[in-house]
């Protein structure tokens, strides 16, 4: 079958149903007729069956030939989308990206793996669109976004993760605090000072919420926000600690008057991020490109 499919006959079947004779065939093809007719009767001899009924008005594809003719024009389709896009990839210099993502994505992981994406594509137009997690699923399925970036996402028809990896969660202290030259922070120390915390849009605060009601301790905020950065600078100004969630690779500093440290293990589950695309959809090459080199970033192979 292998020979019939990838080989030159496809070419000349192809030709012979659409003029109904070997001949003329042959003669758009510019072959004699004994070679044309030669690659029938082998392809013929190949699959046990004949694919035209020999009439004195010309050749007519047998029902075994109209299956084969469908076969081949659809394979030859998709290697023209192929090539195609092979060629787009070749010579990406412009299209469009969009990513819907959570807020809480956003630390240190997106800006260094998009950063690496749009060095090597500049010319490619990137839009971000931060959300709350629960909204990105549906956002990727209706096709408003090429992939997305959420967490813990709930198993969806049509929509497929692609990679996914761990963020940590770490409390923000002022740096001259006293738990701040602590490795680890525990939980009951953590909530023993005013906290600031996330608002219910993001899914980090359905984390800090179950980890507080499984220790037992009653979750008091005395600022809640949908800002990170907001939440940073109250810390710096001694209002409360905070909490964030950190891409495992993060090295970065959570800035000026700052210090991050880890809970001690055990005490609040580490995040999960995922990177998920709608199946069933052709997406654009850029689309693709961007997310398998998100993806290398998820998995640590880039």
């Amino acid at each position: 079958m292998e020979r019939v499919l990838f080989s030159r006959f496809a070419l000349y079947f192809d030709e012979i149903a659409r003029s109904g004779s070997v001949r003329q065939a042959a003669e758009r093809l510019r072959l004699s007729p004994s070679a044309v007719d030669k690659q029938l009767i082998q392809a013929e001899a190949t699959l046990s069956v004949s694919l035209f009924e020999r009439r004195a008005k010309g050749l007519r594809l047998t029902s075994a030939g109209e299956i084969l003719l469908y076969r081949i024009r659809g394979w030859q389709k998709d290697v023209n989308t192929i090539r195609r896009e092979i060629e787009a990839l070749q010579g990406l210099n412009r299209g469009e990206l969009r990513i819907a993502a959570a807020q809480e994505a956003v630390g240190g992981f997106l800006p260094a793996a998009l950063a690496a994406f749009m060095r090597d594509y500049p010319r490619i137009s990137t839009s971000v669109n931060m959300m709350e997690s629960e909204r990105i699923a549906k956002v990727v399925l209706e096709g408003q976004a090429d992939f997305g970036l959420t967490f813990s996402p709930q198993p969806m028809p049509g929509i497929e993760v692609v990679g996914d990896t761990s963020f940590l969660l770490h409390a923000v202290l002022p740096a001259g605090d006293r738990l701040a030259g602590q490795h680890t922070v525990a939980l009951d120390q953590f909530f023993e000072r005013p906290v600031i915390v996330p608002d219910t849009s993001m899914h980090l605060r359905d984390v800090i919420d179950i980890a507080a009601a499984r220790a037992r301790i009653r979750l008091t905020p005395i600022l809640t926000t949908n800002s990170p950065e907001l939440m940073r600078r109250m810390v710096r100004e001694g209002v409360g600690y905070g909490i964030e969630a950190i891409h495992a690779a993060d090295k970065s500093k959570p800035g000026e008057g700052l210090i991050r440290n880890p809970f001690k293990r055990g005490a609040i589950p580490a995040m999960k991020l995922s990177l998920i695309a709608a199946t069933g959809r052709q997406s654009p090459v850029a689309a693709i490109v961007a997310r398998r080199a998100l993806a290398a970033h998820l998995t640590g192979e880039r």
